[in-house]
């Protein structure tokens, strides 16, 4: 397999006045395309905080996360936004959903921002739609959809553009289990498919069920790496 993302030595602090917080303390990690990698750890592991420099949103104090060769600490705030838009897509616990806006409309706003042409972003948003099995629903807004349309409306908005990594933080959390089950269908169909993930999770049954491999954070390292259920 080939190396979609090269996490090497990744350092994060947080100064609290007199008070230095190591989030992260010189994490390596590689994650090849067409896999799925879950983190686990108790709540201030720097799971998340992982999950966040990986997908731009934040900067880390020392080390590197190359994704695709491109180097995210080489960029400036303008590339960095540009790598958002193209290269990452995110799928978050609680949706994220713009209420207003269908559920087509809510698939489209990557592509607006990418600068797409309408006709476009409408055939690409439906397409998405249709590969987590919402074709049905694209003109239904988030209030009359269920809690795992709505996160299925969120996968499909993290995959429009293609990216090369999709990060999905605790994408079952709000789910009860039939629902997140589903929501996990969804996610290893489109690795089949060839797409890369990176998720966090609390339950060791998600990881189980749909990562290639689990990665343990505890206190800002990774203790340990074991194979996951599609290894």
């Amino acid at each position: 397999m080939t190396t979609a993302v090269d996490v090497r030595n990744l350092q994060k602090q947080y100064t609290m006045g007199s008070t230095v917080l190591d989030v992260l303390r010189g994490v390596d990690l590689t994650i090849n395309h067409g896999e799925i990698v879950c983190v686990m750890g108790p709540s201030g592991s720097g799971k998340s905080t992982l999950l966040n420099i990986v997908g731009g949103l934040d900067r880390p104090t020392g080390g590197a996360v190359i994704v695709e060769g491109d180097d995210l600490a080489t960029m400036d705030d303008e590339r960095l936004a540009d790598y958002r838009r193209h290269q990452v897509g995110f799928v978050f616990q609680s949706f994220n959903l713009i209420p207003t806006l269908s559920a087509r409309g809510n698939v489209e706003l990557p592509l607006v921002f990418a600068g797409l042409a309408r006709s476009d972003r409408a055939s690409q948003a439906t397409a998405a739609l249709e590969s987590v099995g919402l074709g049905h629903r694209l003109e239904h807004k988030p209030t009359e959809l269920s809690g795992g349309e709505q996160q299925r409306v969120a996968v499909a908005r993290a995959v429009v553009n293609g990216p090369a990594i999709i990060l999905a933080d605790e994408p079952t959390g709000n789910l009860d289990t039939t629902t997140g089950n589903e929501i996990l269908d969804v996610i290893k169909a489109m690795n089949a498919e060839g797409r890369t993930f990176l998720i966090t999770t609390h339950d060791r049954a998600v990881a189980e069920a749909v990562a290639h491999r689990i990665v343990h954070f505890i206190d800002g390292s990774i203790v340990e790496i074991e194979q996951g259920g599609l290894a």
